[in-house]
C-alpha cells in the first residue's frame, strides 16, 4: 500500500497525517465510494462518525474564531461597566452589591477575571455581562463552600494575579493585586507585647473553635517570618 502524507489547513490549525492508504492508485486519491446499508458494520459506522468528525472540525476552525483580543485597559473598563450594572440589579432587589476581583493574563493573553459577588441570580449576572461585552467571552460560576477560613482561595487568587503584575511592571505600570468595593467589612488586628516564654510551643484552640490545618496535614508553622 502506498504511503501517504495528507495535510490540512483550516483557518488557524494546520493538521497533519501519516497513512496508508489502498485508494492510490496513481498520483491522485480517487475517492472511495459509500457504503450500502447492508455492507455498514460496526466497524465501518465508526470510521464513518471518524470522517465525519474530522469534516466538522475542519469546518469550525475554517469559520469561527475565538472573540476579539482584550487589553488590560480595556478589560478593566469592561469590567467597571460591569460592576454598574450589577450595581443596579441588586439595589433592585434590596441588596448591596460588595465584591472582590482579580484581573489574571496568563501567557500575556487570554485576559479574565475572577470575581467574588454575594449570592444573586446568576442569570441577571449573566445579561450584565452580556449587555457590557456584547457577548464576548464567557461566564462560569463556583459556590464558595461553607469552611470557615478561605486561605486557600486567596492563595489561589494572588498566585492567578501574578501573570498581571509580571506584564504590568515590565510595562512600568503600577497596579493592585486585586480590587474590592467600597464599604467592605475590616478584619480587627491587635498587636500585644508579650515575653517568648509565656508562649505554648505547640497552640491549642479555644473552646468552640479548631486549629487550621495546613495542605500537609500540619495545624501550626513555626520558623523565621520576613520582614
Amino acid at each position: 500500500m502506498p504511503y501517504v502524507h495528507r495535510t490540512v489547513v483550516c483557518g488557524e490549525t494546520v493538521e497533519h497525517r501519516k497513512m496508508y492508504s489502498s485508494r492510490v492508485h496513481s498520483k491522485e486519491v480517487k475517492p472511495r465510494k459509500r457504503s450500502s446499508e447492508k455492507e455498514t458494520s460496526k466497524r465501518q459506522e465508526r470510521i464513518n462518525e471518524r470522517v465525519a468528525e474530522e469534516h466538522l472540525r475542519w469546518l469550525i476552525n475554517c469559520n469561527y474564531r475565538y472573540g476579539k483580543t482584550i487589553t488590560l485597559e480595556q478589560a478593566e473598563r469592561d469590567r467597571a461597566a460591569f460592576f454598574r450594572e450589577l450595581r443596579k440589579a441588586y439595589a433592585k432587589e434590596g441588596k448591596r452589591l460588595k465584591y472582590i476581583a482579580v484581573l489574571e493574563t496568563k501567557h500575556m493573553t487570554n485576559v479574565h477575571h475572577h470575581i467574588l459577588l454575594p449570592r444573586f441570580d446568576a442569570q441577571i449576572i449573566a445579561a450584565a455581562w452580556t449587555k457590557v461585552t456584547n457577548g464576548a467571552g464567557s461566564i462560569s460560576f463556583q459556590m464558595l463552600d461553607d469552611r470557615k477560613t478561605h486561605a486557600k482561595l486567596a492563595s489561589y487568587l494572588i498566585k492567578e494575579s501574578r501573570s498581571t503584575m509580571r506584564r504590568c511592571r515590565e510595562q512600568g505600570i503600577r497596579r493592585r493585586r486585586y480590587t474590592c468595593s467600597a464599604g467592605m467589612a475590616k478584619p480587627e488586628i491587635r498587636y500585644q507585647v508579650t515575653k517568648a516564654e509565656t508562649w505554648r510551643k505547640e497552640p491549642k484552640a479555644r473552646r468552640g473553635m479548631h486549629l487550621y490545618r495546613f495542605d500537609d496535614g500540619s495545624e501550626y508553622k513555626s520558623g523565621w517570618h520576613e520582614v
